[in-house]
């Protein structure tokens, strides 16, 4: 099996200052890359991402010319966290086809990694032009705007996200958002109010008990936030906040972490 260094030397040579070209593909070439991308997929879905990047590395190889193929590749690498092999992966897939929304998506995903904001928030910003009824990159662009402290405007992309696929919070991204400081339970805290306006009682509740082994202790902003009211009359959340004081209060006497 090819070391790690020689996949990224393979996949690297691509980018070295050049543009993506598209080229003829002969339709034998087409059928290998098309049948090492479904090897790949059911290596993805498996969680088993090496095999994934080396079944994807060959579909690229067959067809240079897949922006679709490329994408993959770049998926592969960020489970990986190759972030760098990522990020020239997708951005192969752009140069292939400028107008393919889920590279820019991706890519963005992984200058969120980087901590590099401005350049994630111009990809999500992209995506969205290209295909506005995705509501994942509304997600994405959601969690950039909480990880800028920008509260309001990631409710609001995360509304829009919601209205598109109501069910998209229980969703897997193309590419989740390494490497963001904001606290974890501030996240399950702002997830919580778009569960519970949306009336989704027991998701709302998982994720304020998730917000609070995270260390969240402010319990009367739920009493007071509007978005609760929707669930508040529910017995398991009324039962929820009967019990939300003596949750926190336990779990600052144990000191479990999160504090």
């Amino acid at each position: 099996m090819l070391s790690a260094a020689l996949l990224f030397l393979a996949v690297c040579a691509p980018f070295s200052g050049c543009k993506a070209v598209r080229v003829a593909v002969p339709e034998p070439d087409i059928r290998r890359a098309n049948a090492a991308a479904q090897e790949g997929d059911i290596a993805f879905v498996r969680k088993d991402f090496y095999t994934a990047l080396i079944k994807y590395l060959e579909s690229v190889r067959f067809n240079p010319s897949s922006e679709n193929f490329y994408n993959k590749l770049g998926i592969a690498y960020s489970q990986l966290t190759y972030l760098q092999q990522a990020a020239e992966s997708f951005e192969h897939s752009i140069q292939l086809n400028p107008k393919y929304p889920f590279s820019y998506n991706n890519l963005g995903s992984v200058y969120f990694a980087q901590k590099n904001l401005k350049k994630a928030e111009r990809c999500f910003k992209k995506a969205i032009n290209l295909k506005d009824d995705e509501a994942s990159f509304y997600m994405n662009l959601g969690s950039l705007y909480l990880e800028k402290k920008k509260r309001s405007k990631a409710m609001a992309e995360w509304r829009k996200g919601l209205a598109i696929d109501p069910n998209v919070l229980s969703k897997n991204n193309s590419v989740s958002l390494l490497g963001g400081a904001s606290p974890t339970k501030e996240r399950h805290y702002f997830i919580a109010r778009l569960l519970a306006a949306e009336g989704k009682t027991e998701p709302a509740i998982e994720n304020l008990k998730l917000a609070i082994s995270e260390g969240f202790t402010d319990i009367e902003s739920v009493r007071k936030e509007h978005d609760f009211d929707p669930i508040r009359k529910d017995e398991r959340f009324i039962d929820f906040m009967e019990q939300a004081d003596l949750l926190i209060r336990l779990k600052a006497k144990v000191g479990l972490p999160g504090n």
